[in-house]
């Protein structure tokens, strides 16, 4: 049986259209160790299952043909991204994957007695 989450604890709200929103860690597949925004209500068109970890936290999983369905105390929740405005009325993409920060050649000086220092 689905649950329906507290109505307003964990929820923010978008900083580009001000809808409310709630901050999720992806469980599996694709959104696995990922912060995902959801939308603050429960829909039932949902990709996603939601719930409350025993510390306050949310987690979701993707529906899949193997578990089609939320279990126990999960709810059907949607990606917020798929209907945020932005503030300009086009619905936004999902966020780029960030790529690692490329390390900088450094020079070190040399170590004391060596060459290469002034004289």
């Amino acid at each position: 049986m689905p649950t329906v989450p507290h109505p307003t604890q964990g929820v923010t709200t978008c900083t580009r259209c001000g809808a409310r929103i709630r901050w999720a860690t992806g469980t599996s597949g694709s959104l696995k160790g990922r912060r995902i925004p959801l939308n603050a209500l429960p829909s039932p068109a949902g990709m996603l299952a939601a719930h409350t970890t025993g510390l306050g936290g949310l987690v979701v999983r993707e529906l899949d043909p193997e578990r089609p369905n939320p279990e126990l105390l999960e709810w059907k929740a949607t990606p917020h991204w798929d209907s945020c405005t932005g503030g300009n009325g086009q619905p936004l993409q999902a966020p780029p994957r960030a790529r690692p920060a490329r390390r900088r050649p450094t020079v070190q000086p040399p170590l004391w007695g060596q060459g290469g220092g002034r004289r």
